[in-house]
């Protein structure tokens, strides 16, 4: 049995699953119809994202379960304003529940990448699944300014769905901006600015700064000394 366990069981410092399950939370998030059914299925992937990304960081037990506890609660209060439309509130408070994990995720596997003396695929990887994270993040801040914020959230198309919130916010990340969502209002468009500016200086200092150290050994204080 604990052979079994041990087989099931995803390796910490192998980021490969953890950008796998995010990525197909991401591409379903954008995809999928935005029923009830269908966003929840998102945001348990985006769930399962965050805790084996913690597990492949080498988040101690008690963290790891703390944060499923959140991730649980915020999962209940979306779900619950997700089938219950008036309750738009207790679905906000929810999204922004679901926000913490992520940003913990992100700060522990940055800590990780810190952590390692050489730079190795796996830290390229981490670096990669932090950027796709932070999309993500801010997928969950855009549902929560649309439900919890007066107003709506892009010019013509109102709140839209979570689906077009997430491709919004990939769309702002990455500096593509096609045009077809605006933000409406003070704060979201600090919100998307902020996050395009996160998203370039990101790219051009942590990714090529990985990239080109792979493979070299990060020298420590004291390593000349002796």
């Amino acid at each position: 049995m604990s052979s079994i366990r041990e087989r099931l069981t995803p390796e910490t410092h192998n980021f490969q699953l953890p950008l796998l399950v995010t990525a197909t939370a991401i591409i379903f998030s954008i995809a999928a119809p935005s029923d009830g059914a269908y966003r929840m299925t998102g945001i348990l992937l985006t769930a399962a994202a965050v805790l084996v990304t913690l597990h492949a960081a080498d988040a101690v037990a008690s963290r790891r379960h703390a944060v499923a506890a959140i991730l649980l609660v915020g999962t209940v209060l979306a779900s619950v304003g997700t089938f219950t439309e008036s309750a738009h509130w207790v679905r906000g408070a929810g999204e922004l529940l679901i926000a913490i994990p992520i940003i913990w995720a992100c700060i522990r596997t940055v800590i990780w990448i810190a952590e390692r003396d050489v730079i190795t695929a796996q830290a390229v990887l981490g670096g990669v699944l932090v950027y796709l994270l932070i999309g993500l993040l801010f997928g969950q801040v855009y549902g929560a300014v649309a439900d919890l914020a007066p107003g709506n959230l892009f010019c013509d198309q109102g709140d839209g769905t979570q689906s077009d919130r997430v491709y919004f916010s990939f769309s702002t990340i990455t500096t593509t901006g096609f045009g077809d969502f605006v933000p409406c209002s003070s704060a979201t468009h600090a919100i998307a600015i902020s996050e395009a500016i996160f998203g370039q200086v990101y790219l051009v200092t942590i990714i090529a700064l990985l990239v080109g150290n792979m493979g070299r050994r990060r020298s420590r204080p004291g390593d000349d000394e002796g």
